[in-house]
């Protein structure tokens, strides 16, 4: 008995020191890991991204699987900060994703999809990468709009004093890189961040491409797409670079930048001016129903349906609302929501107002917030009047501080969470604890 025992114990034993050679874990972030399967599936698809487009991989190829680590750390620790709050995205929602790529693509999702397979790309990882860019982006929308606050008195000075902006409709194609710091730097840490955008920006002077370098050297979240934030209307470019912006030319690079992050540099590719546009404004009004644990999304859609016939046969969908909406702002004036711009609402409930006729009433739908059913009241042309003023001021403030307020989230989220690299090797570099403090890696996974 003692004997097959110490059998079993043994084979036990070496079957799980297999699996964990097969699946060495190489970073613990709290209680989740990153292995080094899911390292070399990520590194394999990204060499495959380059393959695709044609561009040669970048020269240091140990800052390049760093750049890579270290992406995949700002990921996990964003998607299971989106898990602890209960942020999910639906699977249809992932669907709809494609189907808008695909479309932008001018083909049929069933050729999208079999061209990225004959493109050598995993297609459950693809879509698996999309969902988490998805939920990603809410978090960062979150994160901005609990962050960012806009007084009355911000807009109106803007107004006053950036008139230009509702004047032209300048578009810039940027990208950047962020040498970061900590949330409370030392004098070295600075002088070290520092060194490195000095040197960065050297390298740019030498010849080096901006994007190359991003890849290699940036801090910032976007540093594997080369550092590019794509083209941007003045509205939406980053408050701290507008100044640097007005004064350089294209093909050419910022000044050095300072603030709570770090150091930042941008690098403009190109520009262009477009004539002032008016804006298209749609009134429409909706009811609204949640699920939860009691109601089911069926159960939601099928109220809708019975309400939806119930204001065909002349109720009124006004004291509907009323009675039904679980949006109590709105349900309160009858379901009617304030004059609104293209892009105001989440892009399902856009499509639907984009596709219906005014003053018909649309099938139940489902968003993110619930089911809708909604009807489109009418639409309208405004030429910069005060009110559109105000929300492209109060737009313009919020979009130019989310990068900004995202780097530091991202910088504050890394040290309090307990980050470390493992394995054998005792070669040591900084990485992060609950107490904000830095603490060693006891592995470098790409000596």
């Amino acid at each position: 008995m003692k004997f097959t025992t110490f059998i079993i114990i043994t084979f036990l034993f070496f079957s799980n020191s297999f699996a964990k050679i097969l699946d060495q874990a190489i970073v613990i972030i709290e209680d989740d890991v990153i292995t080094q399967a899911e390292f070399q599936d990520k590194l394999e698809f990204i060499i495959n991204q380059y393959r695709i487009s044609g561009r040669p991989l970048p020269n240091d190829r140990n800052a390049f699987k760093q750049q890579i680590l270290d992406g995949m750390i700002n990921i996990r620790l964003q998607l299971n900060y989106a898990k602890n709050f209960g942020l999910n995205i639906q699977e249809w929602m992932i669907d709809k994703a494609m189907e808008d790529m695909a479309k932008r693509s001018g083909v049929s999702l069933t050729k999208f999809r079999e061209k990225i397979i004959n493109q050598g790309v995993d297609y459950n990882m693809y879509r698996n990468l999309l969902k988490e860019d998805l939920i990603i982006r809410e978090v960062k929308r979150r994160v901005v709009a609990q962050q960012v606050k806009v007084s009355k008195k911000e807009i109106r000075e803007f107004i006053k004093h950036q008139s230009h902006v509702f004047k032209e409709n300048n578009q810039y194609k940027i990208s950047m890189i962020l040498a970061s710091t900590s949330e409370n730097p030392s004098l070295q840490e600075k002088k070290s961040a520092k060194s490195k955008i000095k040197m960065i920006k050297d390298k740019f002077s030498n010849g080096e491409k901006f994007s190359d370098l991003a890849r290699n050297y940036s801090d910032s979240g976007n540093a594997l797409s080369g550092g590019d934030l794509g083209w941007r209307k003045t509205t939406e470019v980053p408050q701290m670079f507008l100044d640097e912006l007005e004064s350089i030319d294209s093909g050419k690079i910022s000044n050095i930048i300072e603030n709570n992050n770090g150091y930042y540099i941008f690098y403009l590719e190109d520009k262009k001016v477009v004539e002032n546009i008016k804006i298209e404004e749609r009134k429409v009004r909706h009811i609204l129903i949640k699920t939860n644990a009691i109601v089911s999304d069926k159960m939601a859609e099928d109220l809708l349906i019975e309400l939806k016939k119930r204001i065909d046969n002349g109720e009124s969908f006004a004291n509907i609302a009323r009675a039904h909406s679980e949006d109590t702002i709105s349900a309160s004036s009858g379901g009617n929501l304030e004059w609104s711009a293209s892009g105001t609402f989440v892009p399902e409930f856009e499509d639907k107002i984009d596709t219906l006729e005014i003053n018909k009433l649309s099938e139940p739908f489902l968003t993110q917030f619930g089911w809708h059913i909604l009807e489109v009241l009418g639409k309208r042309e405004q030429d910069n009047t005060e009110t559109i003023k105000m929300n492209l001021a109060k737009r313009y403030i919020t979009a130019s501080r989310a990068d900004e307020v995202v780097d530091a989230w991202l910088i504050n989220l890394k040290e309090k969470n307990y980050i470390r690299y493992v394995t054998e090797n005792t070669q040591k570099k900084p990485t992060y604890n609950k107490n904000n403090k830095k603490i060693k890696k006891s592995w470098d996974p790409f000596s």
